[in-house]
């Protein structure tokens, strides 16, 4: 009867190993590393190579190849996955320190109950030189009067559909973890629906989010991330908007309500109809 080899001797170990794992996708770059630092305490032989290691993980049902293709700029991605792996978690591996964002990031912050079909992954473009930071409002009205420019790399998996956004950096800012996913946490996650509100199924549902929110949000927080972010545009109009049309009331309210509105801002792009908002200085979609 033939020898076992080394691999299957310590295949149970190794299969413990994977599933007691918080990670569920992984990088072929990052299976090597886990063989580099394993393979002694596993007792495997020294003529193992890791991409031997990585086609018997496959062979033996330990973990499953897959591959991305995007539409746009981006190469196709291939990811080993375990066989408990969610959506969710590969479309977060795609890209380094990327973390997900908009209204996946409303599902997993419980600001909605619609299970999203459209997964946003945002990774941060590196920091820039501060560049001419002065408003006209006449570039303000031309910027809002067209649609609201869209991601153009996507992926297609399973029924799933993963959108790459390229955001400003923000030194990750406001990022949390659920469930071993990195994503915007609660109040990031509102400023980031209100500036892109159609990543998040539109105003109506930006403010059903806000609406949502009011019993777990910290205003403090909220606030001090916008002012962390340090937008161009004037946003605290139309966060303070949203948090008037919620419900709340309250001192960071009114806080908001007494900074300067030097211009006339909108609420979202392309707007047919619009009401117009003498205390925010803010179009918004006419009945509203």
């Amino acid at each position: 009867m033939p020898s076992k080899s080394r691999f299957v001797i310590a295949e149970s170990s190794i299969k413990s190993f994977f599933k007691q794992n918080p990670r569920k996708v992984f990088s072929r770059e990052q299976l090597s590393g886990i063989f580099e630092e394993r393979k002694a305490a596993w007792n495997l032989p020294v003529t193992t190579t890791d991409l031997r290691f990585i086609e018997q993980l496959q062979k033996r049902g330990i973990l499953t190849k897959i591959e991305i293709l995007f539409d746009g700029y981006l190469n196709k991605k291939e990811r080993y996955i375990t066989e408990d792996a969610n959506e969710l978690e590969i479309a977060a591996s795609l890209i380094n320190r990327s973390y997900l964002s908009h209204y996946t990031a409303m599902f997993l912050n419980g600001l909605t109950t619609q299970v999203p079909k459209i997964i946003y992954v945002t990774f941060e473009q590196s920091k820039k030189p501060e560049g001419n930071r002065q408003l006209k409002q006449e570039a303000i009205d031309a910027a809002f009067s067209k649609p609201q420019r869209k991601a153009v790399t996507e992926a297609v998996y399973g029924d799933y559909s993963f959108l790459i956004l390229n955001g400003m950096h923000t030194g990750r800012t406001g990022i949390h973890t659920v469930g071993n996913v990195p994503v915007t946490n609660l109040e990031r996650t509102l400023i980031d629906i209100t500036v892109r509100p159609g990543y998040a199924g539109g105003v109506y549902s930006v403010l059903q989010a806000y609406q949502n929110a009011l019993s777990e949000i910290s205003l403090n927080k909220l606030v001090a991330t916008l002012d962390n972010l340090d937008f161009i545009y004037p946003y605290h109009q139309a966060v303070g908007f949203y948090l008037e049309q919620s419900g709340y009331s309250g001192k960071k309210l009114e806080e908001l309500r007494s900074r300067k509105k030097e211009f006339r801002f909108y609420l979202t792009y392309e707007m047919e109809e619009k009401d117009f908002s003498e205390d925010w200085q803010l179009y918004y979609p006419k009945g509203m």
